[in-house]
C-alpha cells in the first residue's frame, strides 16, 4: 500500500512544527551552549539591611571557577567578611555589622566559569546594591519647646521630629525592633504636683515613629499616632520592658488599695488576650528570643517563661548572682552583677550552658552593660568609689572590657551625676550618654531646673589597639534617656 500525503489542515500544521524544532535542536547542538554565566539572584539587592543580617548570598546560573569570583569580587565601601561556598551559591558573612547611614556595591567582574577542570566564559558583569537604615536616635526633650516629650533625631537630616503629645511628660521608654513603635511611660502634665513626675501617676503608651517598614508591604503610619495601653486606675505601673519581637509588654504593678499586691504583668500588645499577672520580683528584662523573663527574685535571678502563670516552677534559678544587666542579641550569654563578701561588685558572663566567667570588678555600682554585636567586647557603665578628706563618691565611668582576655580596651569618665544613661548603636560604632547641665539628677531635667545634655562617644574599628581614653563628642540638643534606633 502507497502511503498516502496528509491532507488534513492539522496534520500539515503539526509537521511543519516538528521540523522548525528539529532544525533548532540541530542548531543548538552544532553551536552549543551559548548562555552566558551570570549571577542569578543577589538575596539583599535594593534591600535595607540592619545589623541582624549578617550574610549574603550570590546564585550563579552554571557552575563557577571560584577562585576567580573571590579574586573579583568586590564591595565598596569596604565590608570585610569571609566566603564560603554550597555549590553554584556563594554566602558572603560580614565580619562586623554594616555601618548605618550607609549605601553600598557590590561589583562582580572578570569572574569565569567552570568546565571540567578548565575555566569557561567570562561572566556577564553583576553590580548590586543595598543600603544600611539612617543613624537615628530617641531621647526625652529638656528644651523649653518639647521638654518631657519624646523626640526622634536623623543625623542625615539633622531635624529633631516630636512625636509625643505635649499634655505627657516622659518619663520611660522602650524601642521595638523595627524602630516603628515607641512604647514609654507617661504623666498626664495637668496631674501633676509641682511639676514633678509622680510615679503613681504615670501610664502607659505607645506612639509610631513615622518610620516606613522595610523590605515590606505593610502599611506606612505616620508619626505620633498614640495609644494607651496601660491606665493608672487600680495598679501604679512602676516599671516595663518591651520584648525583642515588639509583642508582648511586660510591666510591674502595684494595686493602689493592697501596696502588698505587686507583680509582673503580661500584656500582649495585639490585645488577643487581657493583662494577667504572673509572678512577684524586682528588676527584670525579657530575653532576646522573646519567651522568657530574667528577674531579680529574692537572693537570685529567676528565669521563666513569659507564658507562666502565679506560682509554677521556675525554668532556672541563679542564686549567685543580683540581677541581669543585658544579654547579647542572640541569647548566647547575658551580663549579670554579683554581689561580693567584700562589699564589691562584679560583672559576670553567663552563657547559655551554665558557664561563668568574672571579667570586671568595682568598689561602686554596675549600671548597666551591653554586648557589642560580634559579642566579643562589653560596654560597661559603672562607678568607683572614691573616698578624699574622709567624704565618699562614686565616679562613673564608661569601660570597653574584652571578654576573652579581660583587658580594659579604653576608659572613659564621665560626669558625675544621679541617673546616667547609656546606649550602644546597633551596629556598634557609637555609645551615647547623657549629662545633667548642673549635676542634677535626670527626673529634674523634667522640672525645668536645667538642661539636660547629649553626648556621643564614636567606637573606633582599632579598639582593641587603644591606649588612651577616646573623647567624646557633645551633640547640639537638650535631652536626656538617649536611645539608638534600629
Amino acid at each position: 500500500m502507497t502511503p498516502q500525503t496528509p491532507t488534513q489542515p492539522l496534520d500539515r500544521i503539526a509537521i511543519t512544527v516538528m521540523a522548525v524544532l528539529a532544525v533548532a535542536i540541530a542548531i543548538l547542538i552544532w553551536s552549543g551552549d551559548r548562555t552566558l554565566p551570570q549571577v542569578r539572584d543577589f538575596s539583599w539587592q535594593n534591600r535595607t539591611i540592619s545589623a541582624e543580617d549578617t550574610a549574603f548570598t550570590l546564585t550563579f546560573n552554571r557552575p563557577i571557577d571560584r577562585a576567580t569570583v573571590e579574586q573579583q569580587l568586590k564591595i565598596v565601601p569596604a565590608l570585610p567578611g569571609k566566603i564560603s561556598w554550597a555549590g553554584s551559591k556563594l554566602a558572603y558573612t560580614l565580619a562586623h555589622p554594616a555601618p548605618y547611614g550607609g549605601t553600598y556595591q557590590v561589583d562582580l567582574q572578570g569572574a569565569r566559569e567552570e568546565i571540567g577542570t578548565t575555566t569557561g566564559k567570562e561572566i556577564v558583569p553583576f553590580r548590586g546594591r543595598f543600603r544600611t537604615p539612617d543613624r537615628m536616635f530617641a531621647y526625652i526633650g529638656s528644651s523649653e519647646t518639647n521638654r518631657g516629650r519624646l523626640v526622634i533625631y536623623n543625623f542625615k537630616t539633622q531635624k529633631p521630629l516630636v512625636i509625643s503629645p505635649e499634655n505627657l511628660v516622659v518619663t520611660n521608654f522602650k524601642v521595638d525592633r523595627h524602630s516603628q513603635k515607641i512604647v514609654f511611660t507617661a504623666s498626664d502634665i495637668r496631674t501633676l504636683q509641682n511639676g514633678q513626675p509622680a510615679i503613681a501617676s504615670q501610664q502607659v503608651y505607645s506612639v509610631s515613629t513615622g518610620i516606613a517598614p522595610r523590605n515590606s508591604d505593610e502599611q506606612f503610619t505616620p508619626p505620633g499616632k498614640l495609644e494607651l495601653i496601660l491606665d493608672n486606675r487600680d495598679y501604679q505601673n512602676v516599671k516595663f520592658d518591651l520584648s525583642p519581637d515588639g509583642k508582648t509588654l511586660v510591666a510591674q504593678r502595684v494595686n493602689r488599695k493592697k501596696p502588698s499586691d505587686f507583680a509582673l504583668w503580661v500584656v500582649p500588645l495585639d490585645k488577643s488576650t487581657p493583662p494577667r499577672p504572673i509572678k512577684q520580683s524586682g528588676d527584670f528584662v525579657i530575653t532576646p528570643d522573646s519567651s522568657q523573663i530574667a528577674a531579680a527574685v529574692g537572693e537570685g535571678v529567676s528565669i521563666f517563661p513569659i507564658s507562666a502563670t502565679e506560682g509554677n516552677n521556675n525554668l532556672d534559678f541563679l542564686p549567685k548572682f543580683g540581677n541581669v544587666l543585658s544579654f547579647a542579641n542572640d541569647g548566647s550569654a547575658a551580663a549579670m552583677v554579683k554581689y561580693n563578701s567584700d562589699y564589691t561588685k562584679s560583672l559576670v558572663i553567663v552563657n547559655n550552658l551554665g558557664g561563668e566567667r568574672q571579667i570586671f570588678k568595682t568598689t561602686g555600682s554596675l549600671l548597666d552593660a551591653k554586648f557589642s554585636p560580634t559579642k566579643d567586647i562589653i560596654y560597661c557603665l559603672a562607678t568607683e568609689l572614691k573616698t578624699t578628706g574622709g567624704n565618699s563618691r562614686e565616679e562613673p565611668f564608661l569601660a570597653a572590657i574584652d571578654i576573652e582576655t579581660k583587658k580594659i580596651l579604653s576608659l572613659t569618665l564621665l560626669p558625675i551625676q544621679q541617673g546616667i544613661q547609656m546606649s550602644l548603636s546597633p551596629d556598634g560604632l557609637a555609645v551615647m550618654f547623657d549629662q545633667a547641665d548642673k549635676g542634677e539628677s535626670t527626673n529634674q531635667i523634667v522640672q525645668g531646673n536645667s538642661n539636660g545634655i547629649l553626648w556621643i562617644l564614636p567606637i573606633p574599628p582599632n579598639i582593641r589597639e587603644l591606649t588612651t581614653p577616646i573623647t567624646a563628642e557633645r551633640l547640639p540638643l537638650a535631652g536626656w534617656h538617649p536611645r539608638w534606633l534600629e
